[in-house]
């Protein structure tokens, strides 16, 4: 369960568990968590494409699912280049015919369709980019050096019946991740942080749940993805195809320039 405490480097914290305290053993446990799925070859990685089903719910139904395949372009940071900016480009691609998909474009997001182009709600796109922050994978290949960093070990639970290491990751700013490890190999299992809601400020647990490990590449990536919102499912997908480091034209992360710009959404 995810708790939003601040740490302090009290007699509890300093506990030690043989000759590590509890923050170095959690600061240990994501450094071999990134070595386990392929350290520097990992972040070696400058695109990868998926495709497979995705399915979407609501109130605990199946809302939709498709024929998905996802591109990715993870970019250089740029430090000064805003809150709302991000390191990725993303190409969500719906349909067979590739005439109906989402760009996400270094934190701004746009839905395409034969009709024209529509940016994303900016409360989406809040979600989003918070999304993609709090997300492990982002965080290892993005966040592992950030200043003001503090981990905490949590101890052994049980997820899914497969025995887990539980660690706290907070950063500067106060806002914490809780990360479970699998025992067997070190690779991530399942995440939950804490977001609120920027206008009922509402607060929601968000868990992504990382499955069907195989090799992709010189990297190990998850191939099933289920995230949760309260304990309900919001999204599932299965990839059957995961490539990495593909040529990828630069039109694939472009908004088409043949269709209008049309008002966002209400």
């Amino acid at each position: 369960m995810l708790t939003r405490r601040m740490f302090t480097l009290g007699a509890a914290g300093a506990t030690a568990l043989g000759a590590e305290t509890r923050q170095e053993k959690a600061k240990r446990l994501v450094n071999e968590a990134f070595a386990a799925v392929g350290g520097q070859k990992f972040l070696d990685v400058q695109t990868q494409v998926r495709a497979g089903r995705a399915y979407s719910f609501y109130n605990r139904q199946v809302r939709g699912t498709a024929r998905i395949t996802i591109y990715d372009r993870f970019d250089q940071m740029q430090p000064d280049a805003g809150d709302d900016w991000l390191p990725l480009k993303r190409r969500e691609v719906y349909t067979e015919k590739g005439d109906y998909y989402a760009l996400f474009l270094n934190g701004a997001g746009f839905e395409v369709t034969y009709r024209g182009t529509v940016p994303q709600p900016e409360d989406y796109m809040q979600r989003y980019r918070l999304e993609s922050r709090r997300d492990i994978f982002y965080f290892m290949r993005y966040r592992m050096h950030e200043p003001g960093l503090y981990y905490y070990y949590n101890g052994t639970e049980i997820v899914d019946n497969v025995p887990a290491d539980s660690l706290d990751i907070v950063d500067a700013e106060g806002e914490a991740i809780t990360l479970y490890l699998r025992q067997s190999d070190g690779l991530p299992l399942q995440q939950e942080y804490l977001r609120r809601d920027p206008k009922t400020r509402i607060p929601y647990e968000e868990k992504s749940v990382f499955g069907r490990y195989k090799p992709v590449g010189d990297v190990l990536l998850p191939w099933i993805i289920r995230r949760e919102r309260d304990g309900d499912k919001v999204f599932e997908l299965y990839a059957d195809s995961y490539e990495v480091n593909r040529a990828l034209s630069g039109d694939v992360f472009t908004l088409p320039n043949d269709l209008p710009m049309l008002p966002p959404n209400p």
